[in-house]
């Protein structure tokens, strides 16, 4: 009787597992789900939990030298169940060491020694970076523990380092004397519920995954360069003049860009506070971010306004940039245009954080972003330029306001990123080409259904340079628009604040957006997912055969593709009119043929099936000229 009954019970478990989802969940997310941290419905689980680090970092920058000089201290904090052996470092600047792998070509004149860890301190003991307890992997330093960091309890760390910038300005570095500084300290591994610890290698194009820190900065720089950092600076009494104090304060109620820091400021030693040492320390504090990106320069203008997010609290939003970069004058309007759309419209969420800092490199295109800050080519085209400023902004909420993992899925925060683009990117491009989506969508099309188009739910971090640009922004852009157009933008965006309401500040996967979708929407979209996110494959719809009896007009469409699309059929009439017939990509939910019935009393010339904004790897099938 007792083996019959755990036959019966394994039979309805395994009924209830099949019955929480049709899609391909990997073992080690399985575990997740079995240990209750994760839900089938997509809400967070009362046994989620996130790890904590507290980071008091001093840091100094030598120009003349190329180099930076730091020491932290650093409390870890284990909420996690499991008792940890081994503490994980992330040294991002190992990249450019000889011999680490790396997805670009960096010039051997560009390389160099890496971080060089001066001193090791844990729980107040002297650790020996030499010892066999301390390894070092390429970008990965880890360390065994003398004793089990226990659940709920706290590990002290105090470390020191230095490295030199390399040549190689590669998303940080030094521009001409102008610095943009990021992965730039020891900064501790990532440790979840699926993964355990993050031990991937940062090789380049797989970007980053970090728990959400709390920082307290001291920056000593020369006293005349102007630090700009993650955060809010402490001690703008110490290291401003009165004038550009008065003008931050300006700016921080004005609608209207305020020219806080101009060429002139500097020429007439109108900027920043001197002293007899020649330095000055920046003080900042950031509270809940996942990473800290900071600028010094001597000579970079500071331009500002600011936006209202929520009743009573004003974001400040700035670009900083050469005066030789006449083109980046106007990007401290794109980033409040951006927040305020963003806050407002989509994805509809008050901004988080006190400021937004947009920064030029110089170089004609390319960005990347960080908490508060972006580090921006200045590309020519005033599209070009507020489309990207708005991109990296875009990722304050997707990755940074999420905590989603970009190295295992990098479409989670770039295809999104992609998304919310369109609408300013269109605003700006006076052109007569395709505008931003139609770009997407052809790029897209260029590659879907060849081997170099892989299904977005394989990790990120397999993807070459080359397939990167597709399965990270391309495919994912143009699946959540079909998405959105699937759902209404009501809805869709319903959903999508409900996504983030529950998991900002945490570490969402893909099945957590995925069964948050589903529950909004009160259905199982398992029949898109699977085909846009999970499989090799390729959106091709036909128009197979039109019947036209009197006023009666029947249209025969297949998707000869797997991946669904919606449709726009328009009809062109011989007296030279036409109609636009819509429906949503619900109709291949079960299907592969439809037909698609209408009236009317003209003599019908052609039928084209499609539209630029609508992905079809083959055109030639979606055009039916009826015989005269």
């Amino acid at each position: 009787m007792i083996r019959l009954l755990l036959i019966a019970f394994l039979i309805f478990a395994t009924s209830i597992y099949s019955q929480k989802s049709s899609l391909f969940i990997p073992l080690e997310v399985q575990v997740a789900y079995e240990n209750g941290t994760r839900t089938y419905d997509g809400t967070v689980s009362n046994n989620y939990w996130i790890n904590q680090t507290d980071y008091k970092i001093n840091a100094e920058l030598f120009p003349d030298s190329n180099l930076l000089v730091g020491d932290a201290k650093i409390i870890y904090n284990n909420y996690s169940p499991d008792s940890l052996r081994n503490i994980v470092f992330r040294l991002y600047q190992n990249i450019f060491k000889p011999g680490s792998v790396r997805d670009w070509n960096v010039p051997d004149s560009y390389l160099g020694e890496g971080i060089k860890i001066t001193s090791l301190k844990i729980m107040g003991k002297i650790i020996d970076v030499n010892s066999s307890k301390v390894s070092t992997a390429g970008t990965n330093l880890k360390i065994a523990l003398e004793k089990p960091l226990f659940p709920n309890e706290n590990l002290e760390i105090e470390i020191s380092w230095e490295f030199n910038f390399s040549k190689f300005p590669m998303r940080l570095g030094n521009y001409a004397g102008d610095y943009f500084i990021a992965y730039w300290y020891p900064q501790i591994a990532v440790y979840d519920d699926v993964n355990g610890w993050d031990e991937l290698q940062y090789s380049g194009t797989a970007e980053f995954y970090n728990d959400f820190n709390n920082y307290e900065l001291n920056f000593k720089v020369p006293s005349n360069y102007v630090v700009w950092s993650t955060g809010d600076l402490l001690n703008s009494k110490d290291v401003f003049q009165n004038n550009i104090i008065e003008k931050i304060i300006e700016a921080k109620k004005s609608d209207k860009t305020v020219h806080i820091i101009t060429a002139l400021d500097y020429k007439n030693d109108k900027v920043t506070n001197s002293n007899s040492s020649g330095k000055n320390i920046w003080k900042f504090e950031a509270k809940k971010v996942p990473d800290v990106a900071w600028v010094a320069s001597n000579n970079y203008n500071w331009d500002a306004s600011s936006v209202e997010v929520e009743n009573g609290r004003r974001v400040l939003t700035a670009a900083i940039y050469p005066d030789s970069i006449k083109q980046y004058r106007n990007s401290a309007k794109y980033a409040n245009e951006t927040i305020k759309y963003m806050s407002e419209v989509s994805p509809g969420i008050p901004y988080p954080w006190s400021h937004t800092t947009a920064f030029t490199n110089k170089a004609k295109n390319g960005g990347m972003e960080f908490p508060m800050m972006q580090n921006n080519g200045a590309p020519k085209t005033e599209s070009g330029n507020a489309g990207l400023v708005f991109h990296e902004i875009s990722h304050s909420y997707l990755p940074f306001y999420m905590g989603t993992d970009e190295r295992r899925a990098a479409w989670m925060d770039e295809g999104w990123a992609s998304l919310l683009s369109q609408n300013i990117v269109d605003k700006y491009d006076t052109s007569s080409g395709p505008k931003y989506y139609e770009r997407r969508v052809s790029d897209y099309v260029r590659i879907a259904g060849t081997l170099k188009d892989m299904p977005m739910i394989l990790p990120s971090y397999m993807m070459t340079h080359g397939e990167s640009r597709n399965n990270f922004y391309n495919r994912p852009n143009v699946a959540y628009e079909e998405l959105r157009q699937l759902l209404g933008d009501e809805l869709f965006h319903k959903a999508l604040r409900e996504y983030m309401n529950r998991w900002h500040e945490k570490h969402p996967i893909a099945y957590d957006f995925f069964f948050t979708f589903n529950e909004v929407v009160g259905e199982d979209l398992s029949w898109f997912w699977k085909p846009w996110f999970f499989e090799l494959g390729y959106p091709d719809l036909a128009i197979d055969d039109i019947k036209v009896d009197g006023e009666n007009i029947a249209i025969s469409l297949s998707k000869v593709g797997n991946i669904p699309t919606q449709i726009e059929l328009t009809i062109l009439y011989e007296d030279g009119s036409s109609k636009v017939i819509n429906e949503s990509a619900s109709v291949w939910k079960d299907k592969t043929k439809i037909e698609i019935k209408q009236k009317s009393d003209k003599k019908i010339k052609s039928i084209k099936l499609g539209s630029a904004s609508i992905p079809d790897v083959n055109r030639e099938n979606d055009v039916f000229v009826l015989n005269k």
